[in-house]
């Protein structure tokens, strides 16, 4: 009621005079419950296919042993070797920037 008070510039007459409080607290509302969602967005938990998808390594590793496997371990090293084989990452010192790179 006091969303379509304030559309429709009613909020000056008599008995919509109690709703201009509300009306003026709209955005205020609305950015609040979006922010509510979001949180809730953010920290439940996520599954695909089924399984449940873990956040971090600590995560993967209480997962692990709950289900008594070490599924999500054994899917990190192999991670990790792949990036190790490929030269993903060169360390050329703190502070310094590879040839044909720009520092911005």
């Amino acid at each position: 009621m006091a969303i379509y008070a304030k559309e429709n510039n009613l909020l000056e007459l008599e008995g919509w005079k109690k709703f201009a409080r509300l009306a003026n607290w709209q955005k205020k509302r609305l950015r609040m419950a979006n922010q509510a969602k979001l949180q809730s967005f953010c920290t439940a938990p996520m599954y695909q296919f089924g399984i449940l998808i873990p956040c971090n390594h600590k995560h993967a590793m209480e997962l692990d042993q709950l289900h008594g496997n070490s599924l999500w371990r054994e899917s990190e090293l192999t991670e990790l070797d792949s990036i190790n084989e490929y030269n993903t990452f060169q360390d050329v010192g703190k502070g310094m920037t590879p040839k044909g790179y720009k520092k911005i």
